[in-house]
């Protein structure tokens, strides 16, 4: 574990986002060597008043311990690293945190915060934080070009399949999960209109459909699109996509503005935005670049196939294979630990022929994977306890797939322009200590004759709870259960345009 003495200065750390479980802030500090830096601290709850947290006090039973974060950083880099690809998952770097310096952290970043997010804080019972790079922008600046980076929370990529999966339940065949949940974020307030993204658009490997995909999300970013240019939060809207990849200097934002006024957009003069329909013959959009790399990158179809395959049994089964075991043993089952799940991702990968899974079409997939379980519903009860526990851990691992983020970050690449794309990734690299060093791939890609440099990973790969299974069956059910209630089964199945 590492002991950065130049990291513990309240003002070298800036707030920058955060989401359930954990609070980002970014390095702002003078050590060239910590540059392109965040600090990732898990949060806790507050139990009374939330100023109470700011004395270090009032947590939640939710405080994590130095084994725990370790194992955390383990997870991500062996278990995931194993199923998705080590190049496409976040480096960390735990780092040790010296008392005193959260609390006053903690009341530093405060202001920054937004109110929704305050019913948790720092955990200020930690004694070890993450360092990671800031994907947000490049190791390596280039001069003169901005780097933009895109943070999409793609969700549920698939339909189920799943022979287990009950009756009652057969919405979840054509309606994705995601579109569901959105009449249930609408009647509990947590939007106010519904999303026009459909995750099964995004996975599903056709360009239109993931160019739909992403420009719905433009539209209806909830909290699904972040955007950031030269790692600072920015709105987004279409003109903000349209804009952030131009030149920043005064004659390319002229030259930008000049042709703007020419097309004179439709929904600039106050019609409806989604009858706007962009000029091929203008810059390169953002969304452009976007498309073609979730295209072309094997990240987004592995992740995908990786949530189908390890939830195979759906969360109606796996919830009855729970109740198996707490019923056998009487007892609290123990959380898996990381060899636990590498010995359950090791078994997934050994029954797999991944080359096939991420090559076949979609029928196929699914009948493979469906063959490859090797039992029947009648057959659930029946099989031995290592075994069930097997399918809960790859129900958890599924879990973490559905709910981590992709962020890729892009710049104009001046220095090869015209040349052809080359799948051949560039390393760069940034030593933080003797001991610790972070590396990013950057590939190029060819968008409209003119090329950029992009680098594409994966964050957010929280290991998930054994004692959560309870709770994903009750929101599973809320979710299908208001959907039926309040549309029915009247709708067009996802996917299906």
């Amino acid at each position: 574990m590492a002991t950065i003495l130049e990291l513990y200065r309240v003002d070298y750390w800036k707030y920058r986002a955060e989401g359930n479980a954990n609070i980002v802030l970014q390095y702002i500090g003078p050590h060239s060597h910590l540059r392109n830096t965040v600090l990732r601290l898990r949060k806790a709850n507050r139990l009374d008043d939330p100023g109470t947290e700011l004395q270090g006090t009032n947590f939640g039973d939710d405080t994590m311990t130095k084994k725990d974060l370790t194992v955390e950083s383990h997870f991500a880099t062996e278990v995931i690293g194993l199923l998705l690809g080590q190049e496409f998952v976040e480096q960390l770097i735990a780092v040790a945190l010296p008392p005193g310096f959260l609390p006053s952290l903690a009341l530093a970043i405060e202001p920054s915060r937004p109110e929704s997010r305050r019913q948790k804080g720092i955990d200020l019972a930690q004694s070890v934080g993450f360092l990671a790079l800031d994907h947000t922008r490049f190791i390596k600046p280039s001069p003169g070009q901005s780097d933009v980076a895109v943070e999409i929370k793609p969700k549920w990529g698939f339909l189920t399949k799943s022979a287990f999966l009950r009756k009652d339940q057969d919405i979840k065949r054509r309606k994705c999960r995601f579109c569901m949940y959105q009449h249930q974020k609408i009647k509990t307030g947590q939007e106010g209109t519904l999303s026009k993204y459909c995750p099964i658009d995004l996975f599903s490997g056709t360009e239109l459909l993931v160019q739909d995909a992403v420009d719905a999300l433009v539209d209806t970013p909830q909290n699904n699109l972040r955007l950031f240019v030269d790692g600072i939060q920015k709105s987004v809207n279409r003109e903000s996509m349209a804009q952030c990849l131009s030149a920043p200097s005064t004659s390319a934002t002229t030259q930008l503005q000049e042709q703007q006024q020419k097309r004179k957009p439709q929904w600039m003069e106050g019609d409806d935005p989604l009858d706007y329909e962009e000029d091929d013959s203008g810059p390169v959009r953002l969304t452009d670049v976007l498309t073609k790399i979730l295209i072309e990158s094997p990240l987004l179809r592995r992740l995908g196939r990786l949530q189908q395959a390890l939830d195979s049994l759906d969360v109606e089964t796996v919830h009855q294979l729970y109740t198996y075991l707490i019923e056998h043993d009487a007892a609290h089952l123990p959380e898996p630990t990381v060899e636990e799940f590498l010995e359950t991702a090791e078994a997934f990968m050994d029954r797999t022929d991944m080359n096939a899974m991420m090559t076949e079409d979609q029928d196929t997939f699914e009948s493979h994977n469906a063959a490859g379980l090797g039992f029947e519903p009648e057959d659930l009860e029946e099989l031995p306890e290592p075994l069930q526990l097997h399918f809960i851990r790859e129900f958890l691992l599924s879990a973490t797939l559905k709910d981590c983020s992709i962020l890729i970050t892009i710049q104009r690449d001046t220095a090869t322009v015209g040349v052809a794309t080359t799948a051949n990734a560039t390393l760069s690299r940034l030593e933080v200590d003797a001991g610790s060093e972070f590396h990013e791939a950057c590939h190029r890609i060819k968008v409209k004759e003119e090329m950029f440099l992009y680098k594409i990973i994966c964050i957010d790969l929280d290991p998930k709870k054994m004692t959560s299974v309870p709770m994903y069956l009750k929101k599973d059910r809320t979710i299908v259960n208001h959907y039926l209630a309040t549309v029915g089964d009247h709708e067009a199945a996802c996917g299906a345009n």
